[in-house]
């Protein structure tokens, strides 16, 4: 069973905040999600995700489901209602666990793959207007992909990869992506490409573009990442995908 233990983290814009006051800050909390890796097969109307409150304080958590999509080489997410969550608002006691359930609200095309992200939001507590309040009340967000199925659709529900992309359907080239040098992925699969473990090759030397996850690429779509500082024209690209083989290394212009 996959499980993640996400931790609460300031964001950014937080950080400076938080350099600057020596007192308390009062944080997010520590919560178990799994599994990280939720699937809906054509056979299923709904799958299981449990959150586990493993902080000091309860928490409540707010659980929307959006559609997942990628336009331009970019996220993008919408509001749906082909699938959603049950409880959509919950509280865990500290210690404690809660199940969540993902029920498929409108069937799936046949031999389609769909994505949605689940989105859990902490809902700050309300103080204790009695007693001074000294630092900053954090709210976190967590972020987990769910991938639903049509029929005729090869789902496998143990190991590590529900589906396996075939590598020949995948390629790459360079790009720019805010102004400064990119490298776009493309996907021409059925099913999505998980990226990780992704490095690049230029002038006989690699660089590392990801040590962990570095995303998705979405059947059909195109997605970009920044490229390393001083690497504008790779000549080649390695990643760990959800493969029958694992790694993909592609050369440019493959």
């Amino acid at each position: 069973m996959n499980r993640r233990l996400l931790h609460s983290l300031p964001t950014l814009a937080c950080w400076s905040a938080l350099c600057l006051l020596s007192s308390q800050v009062h944080a997010a909390a520590t919560v178990l999600i799994w599994p990280i890796d939720p699937v809906l097969t054509a056979d299923k109307k709904a799958t299981e995700l449990w959150i586990e409150n493993q902080g000091v304080n309860a928490t409540t958590m707010q659980v929307r489901i959006v559609r997942w999509q990628q336009v331009d080489g970019r996220e993008r997410y919408q509001q749906q209602q082909d699938v959603v969550a049950s409880p959509p608002i919950l509280r865990v006691d500290r210690g404690g666990k809660q199940l969540i359930r993902l029920i498929k609200q409108a069937p799936v095309p046949q031999g389609k793959e769909l994505a949605y992200r689940i989105i859990i939001d902490e809902i700050p507590q309300p103080t204790d207007s009695s007693k001074p309040q000294i630092g900053l009340k954090l709210q976190m967000r967590y972020s987990i992909p769910l991938f639903v199925y049509g029929q005729g659709m090869p789902v496998a529900t143990e190991g590590a990869n529900h589906v396996q992309v075939d590598s020949r359907n995948l390629s790459w080239s360079t790009t720019t992506l805010d102004g400064k040098p990119a490298i776009e992925v493309r996907n021409r699969d059925l099913v999505h490409v998980r990226l990780s473990q992704v490095s690049v090759r230029q002038g006989g030397s690699e660089r590392e573009v990801a040590p962990g996850l570095l995303g998705y690429v979405l059947p059909g779509q195109s997605r970009s990442w920044p490229l390393p500082a001083g690497v504008t024209h790779p000549t080649g690209v390695s990643a760990t995908i959800n493969a029958q083989d694992a790694k993909w290394q592609s050369t440019a212009g493959n």
